[in-house]
């Protein structure tokens, strides 16, 4: 039986589920038309690639033996280089052989199907069958979620991140650990601010000797091909990005990659450790065979606690999605329409914050009327519960036994 008809065929014991999942497959479908007339309107952005010019501007000073990272006259490097060293390797490739413009077709394109691969494995890896036609069927899918769209027009690598989370999670379930902690550490390393993704190596020692491994492997190729000069500039930019993290414009100065999820809160600093250490509590709390839920909490937890983060890191929150999808579904009171409604909400987010700063009153605090804050909120918290019910009450106790475990 198709994916389709099981589906429908589950209308009668769970409606709102049907309904839900319905709508998002309809909306995720159709989009790539909705933002053609949006770009029509000039209210979506074009393809304009603008990060991946970045890229290729750390590529040519590479190439020239010049520093990668540049100052702007203000002494910041904003609309520059901000990846570490290492990440240039992954553009080198593409820039070095064609020219600008096909260069970040083929980037797009190859980082898009890389995702829809990975939402392939993932789908499979937790043992759900896919006919070659769903197969086809989940590229617009994949395509058509906002984020991921908003990513490819920026020439950005949330898409080829996404897709190495999403391998990561699949690997893990088909019984590939190391695998899963390598490309996790991969995705850290490249992006610093993906660290919470990492949430699930905690409970698998052969996950973290994967992470560990992964890292040391990959800054060890960046210092011999980049020198040490490089990452001692790339912490002064990592200084200047967490002083741009700490302030913040108002939601209603729309923008569509916008998504500050902590806006005008106060201790935003005190407020994500605490979370992050809470996350590391539960997940180290929860049994060995809690990979599902652990891991989904860690890649939906990411856009929520990265210091500075934007509406296309949604995408790492897809397979979060899908894994939460298989957890409720499995459990006899389980609620599948949650994590469905809360990628709604990642999907609509920009459009609907845009909606929102211009419908609703001033006296609407600002945070409040971000759609893709409630999603976030909605997965964070859905995924948090089933791993802190799947490690029962916390004592210290328990805590040193869940730890000592991951020994075994």
């Amino acid at each position: 039986m198709s994916l389709l008809r099981r589906l429908l065929a589950r209308r009668d014991d769970r409606p709102w589920f049907v309904a839900a999942a319905l709508v998002a497959l309809v909306a995720l479908a159709t989009y790539p038309a909705v933002d053609w007339y949006l770009r029509s309107l000039d209210i979506a952005p074009r393809f304009g690639f603008w990060d991946f010019g970045a890229y290729n501007n750390a590529v040519d000073r590479w190439v020239a033996g010049e520093s990668v990272y540049v100052r702007n006259e203000d002494g910041g490097y904003h609309g520059s280089y901000l990846y570490p060293p290492v990440a240039i390797l992954g553009f080198a490739p593409f820039l070095l052989t064609l020219d600008f413009r096909p260069a970040a077709l083929l980037w797009t394109a190859c980082t898009v199907a890389l995702l829809w691969v990975a939402i392939q494995r993932l789908v499979t890896a937790l043992s759900v069958p896919l006919r070659p036609w769903e197969r086809v069927a989940v590229l617009p899918l994949v395509a058509g979620f906002h984020p991921v769209l908003l990513s490819t027009k920026l020439g950005q690598t949330a898409t080829a991140l996404g897709a190495l989370l999403t391998f990561a999670a699949s690997a893990s379930l088909r019984g590939r650990p190391l695998l899963g902690g390598v490309l996790t550490a991969v995705v850290g390393v490249v992006k610093l601010p993906y660290a919470p993704a990492g949430a699930h190596l905690l409970g698998d020692r052969t996950r973290f000797v994967g992470a560990v491994t992964g890292g040391v492997a990959l800054l060890l190729v960046s210092l011999l091909v980049f020198g040490v000069d490089a990452h001692r500039t790339f912490l002064d930019v990592l200084a200047w990005g967490i002083r741009e993290g700490s302030a913040a414009r108002s939601p209603r100065l729309w923008m569509p990659p916008y998504y500050r999820p902590l806006y005008d809160v106060p201790h935003t600093l005190a407020i994500r450790v605490l979370a992050s250490l809470a996350i590391v509590v539960v997940v180290l709390r929860a049994p060995a065979d809690a990979v599902r839920e652990s891991t989904a909490l860690g890649f939906a937890a990411v856009p929520l606690l990265a210091p500075l983060t934007y509406a296309y890191y949604f995408v790492a929150a897809l397979p979060a999605v899908v894994l939460l999808l298989a957890v409720e579904l499995d459990h006899p009171d389980g609620y599948p329409t949650l994590p469905v409604v809360g990628l709604l909400l990642l999907h609509v987010h920009s459009y609907g914050l845009r909606m929102a700063g211009q419908m609703l009153p001033e006296w609407v605090p600002a945070l409040l009327i971000q759609p893709g804050l409630w999603g976030n909120l909605l997965l964070v918290g859905l995924a948090g519960t089933r791993v802190a019910v799947a490690g029962g009450p916390v004592t210290a106790r328990s805590l040193a036994s869940a730890a000592g475990r991951r020994g075994d």
